[in-house]
């Protein structure tokens, strides 16, 4: 979707019934808001727990917070929905932890200054997307500014101090495990099971594929519904809270349907397997 389309769907969300949009919205990038969840935990639970937090975040008081976006600012939407993600997957860590306070030592730094601190020290972020999160704000810092500001910080920190950081980030070092992709992007890296048969996992493949294709010929809203239930874990209740049905009951039966049309799709003479596989689906889903 690009900006003229960002646009579009903020006049919708602004307009006096705005669920359609905000349906559009959650198929468009529930993808980006559900890996930056899993990119701050390796815990599923906690990051469903993420993705419903930065979900009703970016909904409450009118889409407040969602429409603060500048299409005409420095940083694309994609990118500005990552950062604004990893602050509410922040905030929502301190509901469920506490905060930890930053020491005396650093307290009389500049704000760009303990915005570095937080990001590098406390949160253990690399210096990209600590790069991508402050430009969000400032966007002239540079990563020469960026190693500067680091050389001050760890100036004003002790022996001790530095062992609490390191043990305060390995406690809580569960993000993914991360790679350089193409263009220096960081990719997930996934480990494949060396007792998995190989031709189980191609079969395995061969399935999922035919499901998405099947999946993607669903009308938005059915296609919404599977992402959030099958692909994002949430619960009945959950979806119904996102998405304005009416009760958890209602989102059963509406799943259901779509499921049995699913199976209808696929179960064809060519697709047993494929069929059986979304039949259990099924028996899961109740």
């Amino acid at each position: 979707m690009g900006e003229p389309s960002v646009a579009a769907l903020f006049d919708r969300l602004r307009s006096a019934d705005p669920r359609s949009a905000w349906r559009d919205f959650l198929e468009q990038y529930n993808p980006i808001i559900y890996q930056t969840a899993r990119a701050c935990t390796r815990d599923e639970d906690e990051a469903a727990d993420y993705f419903l937090y930065m979900c009703e975040q970016l909904a409450k008081n009118g889409f407040r917070r969602l429409l603060q976006f500048r299409p005409d600012g420095a940083a694309s939407f994609p990118t500005w929905l990552k950062v604004v993600g990893r602050n509410l997957c922040v905030d929502c860590h301190r509901k469920k932890h506490g905060r930890p306070r930053p020491f005396k030592s650093v307290q009389n730094l500049s704000g760009l200054e303990l915005q570095v601190y937080n990001c590098r020290c406390e949160r253990g972020l690399s210096q990209q997307q600590t790069l991508e999160e402050i430009r969000a704000t400032s966007p002239g810092l540079s990563l020469s500014e960026l190693n500067d500001i680091e050389s001050r910080i760890q100036s004003f920190l002790s022996p001790r101090q530095h062992w609490i950081l390191s043990m305060r980030n390995q406690s809580r070092s569960n993000a993914p495990i991360l790679a350089a992709g193409q263009d220096g992007e960081e990719s997930t890296v996934d480990v494949v099971d060396p007792g998995t048969n190989q031709e189980t996992i191609l079969l395995e493949e061969e399935l999922r594929a035919k499901i998405q294709e099947c999946v993607g010929t669903l009308p938005r809203d059915e296609r919404l519904l599977v992402q959030l239930r099958f692909e994002e874990g949430l619960s009945l209740e959950e979806i119904s809270r996102l998405t304005g049905l009416d009760g958890p009951q209602r989102v059963h039966r509406r799943l259901a349907a779509v499921l049995q049309k699913l199976r209808a799709a696929i179960s064809q003479p060519n697709n047993r397997k494929t069929g059986s596989y979304v039949r259990k689906v099924t028996q899961e889903a109740k």
